[in-house]
């Protein structure tokens, strides 16, 4: 879809506070009347699905400008009209600053943009690990996914572990001790659940 459109304001310029409350500017409603008048003759359905777009800003003089200022005003004039449902659905956007029109004018194409890698094609299946499997930690008791038979103790007690510096008499002496909780228990006192 191609448009010939006004060259749209600032965003300097489009909202005004009043009070506590930010309103379009009568400059942003005077935009937006303007775009959706010129629209009316194309009368499509809005375009749906992800966009590309590029424009091309004609300024009406020699200024500085800043062209991002004007994206904002021109999307939101081009949504209120019905050229596309929303301007979050532009993934892709050049713009482009060209020669000087008196009055000033902005050229834009809006195509879909074609996906990338075909739907058909099936994604393969991520590998899985046939080890992996929920486990009760030996140490906290929580359940969680363990790698393997030698994987016995969750990520938070192998790092609270890590934290010990314990020498090979104090690990020996820990080995074989029955814990609930962390604390030390004899046999009989776990209830079961």
């Amino acid at each position: 879809m191609q448009l010939e459109l006004p060259y749209p304001p600032s965003v300097n310029h489009l909202w005004r506070r009043v009070g506590h409350r930010t309103l379009l500017s009568r400059q942003g409603r005077a935009y937006r009347r303007q775009v959706h008048n010129l629209l009316v003759a194309h009368r499509t359905r809005p375009l749906e699905g992800r966009l590309a777009v590029t424009v091309e800003v004609h300024p009406p003089d020699r200024r500085r400008r800043d062209l991002d200022n004007l994206q904002k005003g021109l999307f939101d004039a081009m949504q209120h009209a019905g050229v596309f449902l929303d301007d979050s659905q532009i993934d892709e956007l050049h713009i482009l600053r060209c020669a000087c029109v008196p009055g000033g004018l902005v050229r834009v194409c809006v195509m879909p943009l074609t996906p990338t890698e075909p739907e058909a094609v099936a994604k393969p299946e991520p590998e899985v690990n046939p080890q992996i499997k929920p486990r009760t930690c030996l140490k906290c008791g929580a359940t969680f996914d363990s790698t393997g038979p030698g994987n016995r103790i969750c990520s938070p007690c192998g790092r609270a572990n890590a934290k010990l510096h314990l020498n090979e008499a104090q690990v020996q002496k820990q080995r074989g001790v029955k814990r609930h909780n962390g604390e030390v228990v004899s046999p009989g006192t776990v209830e079961e659940c």
